[in-house]
């Protein structure tokens, strides 16, 4: 078993060139279209990134601007709270003296009605006092 080195270079020129062959034909070319899809990729993360940022970015502006919102529909709704408890304060106010007011006429009128009340019956008392003080005793009593 002798080595025919001359054999060997022989064998070697085929495979040569077949290793040749096969990097410029697919290896190169290979090598090409997945250097540009790793670039692609990579640009596309990127891009991604910057997209996620700008989201972030604009979310958190309009967390700011719905806070802000609230917070301005919480001080109107307290506003127009305490506006309707002082126009509630107002109209209670207005009907307590409206209602005083009639209360205090009622008050004069009874008052008026009961005077002339006491002096009817005081007039009524003292005639029917004499008219059964005349037929008890039988003859005619007093001022008339």
């Amino acid at each position: 078993m002798d080595i025919s080195y001359e054999l060997m270079a022989l064998q070697a020129i085929p495979f040569l060139a077949v290793v040749v062959g096969l990097h410029l034909i697919i290896f190169k070319p290979m090598l090409a279209i997945l250097a540009e899809r790793e670039k692609n990729i990579h640009g596309y993360r990127k891009e991604a990134e910057l997209m996620q940022e700008e989201v972030d970015a604009k979310m958190s502006e309009l967390e700011v601007k719905l806070a802000e919102a609230r917070s301005e529909a919480t001080a109107e709704r307290n506003r127009m709270h305490q506006e309707s408890l002082a126009l509630e304060q107002e109209t209670i106010q207005a009907a307590r003296t409206k209602a005083e007011g009639f209360l205090e006429e009622a008050r004069n009128t009874l008052t008026e009605e009961r005077i002339a009340a006491t002096v009817q019956l005081r007039e009524t008392a003292a005639g029917l006092s004499e008219d059964i003080a005349a037929r008890v005793l039988g003859r005619s009593v007093g001022g008339n």
